[in-house]
């Protein structure tokens, strides 16, 4: 059997859903991935020699409908070629384009939802048309998944995909809580660096990242503050290198660019992972930092909220306020050792009940099982 995996960056592929093409690999599939190439980006990503990789050329943000009909030809092609038993797309042009090629063509899809964000969201002719083409789009699909309940219900109330083809992920997109494990007790008496995991995006919450930073410094806080994620330039709330560079320059905060290794630094002894987002699917990087076992701050939003216990492994803050993101920056740090390393523990805790990759795979199977679905 053919499984084909379809996304808008072939980094997205590799960084969230490895553990599942490992898996069906690992079963007697053969793993198909259709995304762009990253070569003209500043993520290089190291595909597994054990999937086939097929770059396929898509303007993520571009808005000229003569591309996406390029897109959407280039994906019956590559369809037709590789005939898979089953395709699941991600992200809003592939579940667009990728579910009519596969409807086309006969193939059974799934689409996955991660997040309604910034392009559906937005109001005007943008997001009519957007909310259009999902709600045309998304009826071909044999199944929708879905990251969390509010995004669900938006989906049902929009009428943009029925309440029989939806799944709840409870578990987001999972972590591989065997490979991510907690490190050594640490000692709570060194600096505590703040991160903030996230490609670099207004929405994502830099300017309150930056601003919190700001207020600390400002009375004196011994800490660092740390930016770890690409700046992502085709992304209509992408921030600019010149705004980066000048937050920097002025001690604000730290920026550690992209790094195709991130948890190694999220790993490091005294860190607190920093989410300020203004919306998300099921936040990947929150769930990374529970299963090393991370205390966490984050905003009360569907896909961050859920994986906070207030007070027990991290604080939830509300959305766009840098003096509540500060505030709870300092509540963290006024805890004692003992405090500081249960809230880890917690963390640990909570990624392992309900975050696990198992329970995500678990799903893909009842999918791929049902193979008498048709669309």
């Amino acid at each position: 059997m053919k499984l084909l995996f379809c996304d808008n960056t072939i980094w997205g592929l590799i960084n969230f859903r490895e553990a599942v093409f490992r898996h069906f690999h690992e079963q007697g599939y053969e793993i198909v991935l259709v995304a762009p190439s990253d070569e003209k980006t500043r993520m290089k990503t190291v595909v597994p020699d054990y999937v086939r990789f097929v770059p396929v050329y898509l303007e993520r943000a571009g808005r000229n409908p003569l591309t996406d009909v390029s897109y959407l030809l280039c994906l019956l092609r590559i369809y037709q070629r590789e005939r898979p038993d089953w395709i699941f797309h991600y992200t809003i042009k592939p579940n667009i384009y990728g579910t009519l090629a596969a409807r086309l063509l006969g193939i059974r899809s799934v689409a996955m939802v991660a997040g309604l964000g910034y392009t559906f969201a937005k109001q005007g002719l943008t997001g009519s048309i957007a909310r259009a083409l999902y709600r045309f789009a998304l009826r071909y699909a044999c199944r929708v998944f879905v990251l969390n309940e509010e995004n669900l219900n938006t989906l049902i109330t929009h009428h943009i995909a029925s309440a029989a083809k939806l799944v709840l992920l409870k578990s987001g997109e999972g972590v591989d809580t065997e490979l991510l494990q907690e490190g050594k007790i640490e000692k709570y008496d060194r600096r505590t660096t703040f991160l903030m995991v996230a490609r670099v995006l207004y929405d994502k919450g830099y300017t309150e990242f930056v601003e919190a930073a700001q207020l600390l410094k400002t009375k004196g806080v011994n800490a660092d503050f740390c930016l770890l994620g690409p700046i992502d330039e085709c992304y209509p709330n992408a921030v600019g290198q010149e705004i980066i560079d000048a937050d920097v320059i002025a001690g604000r905060i730290r920026y550690l660019g992209f790094s195709t290794q991130p948890l190694n630094i999220m790993r490091q002894p005294g860190t607190v992972i920093v989410l300020p987002s203004y919306h998300e699917g099921m936040n990947r990087s929150l769930m990374e930092a529970c299963a090393l076992g991370k205390p966490i701050i984050t905003t009360d939003i569907p896909g961050c909220r859920e994986i906070v216990e207030e007070g027990k492994n991290g604080f939830v803050i509300p959305t766009k306020n840098s003096e509540a993101l500060a505030a709870a920056m300092m509540k963290y740090l006024e805890l004692d050792g003992t405090q500081k390393i249960q809230m880890g523990h917690e963390s640990r805790r909570v990624a392992i009940e309900r975050y696990d990759i198992r329970y995500v795979i678990m799903e893909y199977e009842k999918i791929i099982g049902m193979s008498e679905l048709l669309q």
